[in-house]
């Protein structure tokens, strides 16, 4: 426990300093680097880690695709690209193998490096998609971590029924709707300071909609990471990160919740009722 919290006190304050520098290259830098770790921690842990044909070219998408919203316009559209890429390229490397790489595996390998890529390149699809994206990106890490804190201790005081124990024996539905309360809670607060400490015009519905679908995806992305390392026999997918593990245990939340935050953004951006901010 203890090396656990000294481990958070310096975490904390690292990410303070990357979302106060986020309007330079730092922040894409940041993601960028934990997107290729946690790729290498997922085909580690998938049993490829040595498979560098399909590692190999999965790298430079997940490393590369932070950058593209940072200096470009076009960065769903490259986004896009290479997803489709990739694509390709895994069909083809399953199909030349001849029946000795499963397309169930080249499915599930395909899927986890798209959604690691995905989930780092929209926090920078977040910060610099619209004019409010520098306080919005915050919402990304409020939300899991109001979720996973809340649903622990409401779960260790209050809970008496199992959420998904084939998955996660710890969890429980009294910890999950405690931490989906407290990350509504948390998202209207945020709304608060936004609106009295730096005059913003805040949609507090919005809002509160916005905190009850992260708590909920939030919890999804922890449970998918747990189904993942249940299947293939390991506790934590690394050690980066000590008492923590690894890059994908302790930003699991944060990348569904960053896909989630980032297609909420879309739809404000095409009806302004629908905007946090403004």
């Amino acid at each position: 426990m203890l090396t656990r919290i000294l481990t958070a006190c310096v975490l904390i304050p690292l990410l303070v300093l990357i979302l106060i520098f986020s309007g330079t290259l730092a922040y894409p830098i940041a993601w960028a680097i934990l997107a290729g770790v946690a790729v290498f921690e997922t085909f580690r842990a998938m049993g490829r880690g040595r498979d560098l044909w399909l590692s190999i070219p999965a790298y430079p998408i997940a490393v590369g695709l932070p950058f593209g919203f940072y200096f470009s316009d076009f960065g769903a559209k490259i986004l896009l690209a290479a997803a489709l890429v990739y694509l390709l390229w895994v069909i083809s490397v399953t199909v030349f193998r001849r029946g000795t790489f499963a397309f169930s595996e080249a499915a599930a390998l395909y899927t986890a490096v798209i959604y690691i890529s995905i989930g780092f390149a929209a926090l920078s699809a977040i910060r610099y998609g619209v004019p409010s994206g520098a306080y919005l990106c915050l919402l990304a890490f409020i939300g899991p971590w109001v979720t996973d804190t809340f649903a622990y201790f409401t779960g260790r005081f209050f809970g008496r029924h199992k959420l998904i124990p084939e998955v996660s024996p710890k969890k429980t539905v009294e910890g999950s709707v405690g931490g989906t309360v407290f990350c509504i809670v948390g998202y209207i607060v945020f709304g608060i300071v936004m609106q009295f400490g730096y005059d913003f015009s805040v949609n507090y519905w919005m809002l509160g909609v916005a905190g009850l679908l992260v708590a909920v995806i939030s919890q999804i992305g922890d449970l998918i990471a747990s189904l993942i390392k249940r299947e293939h026999g390991i506790k934590d997918y690394g050690k980066i990160f000590p008492g923590h593990g690894g890059v994908m245990d302790r930003f699991d939340s944060v990348l569904t919740t960053s896909i989630l935050l980032w297609l909420l953004m879309q739809i404000g951006e095409i009806n302004g009722v629908f905007a946090f901010l403004s």
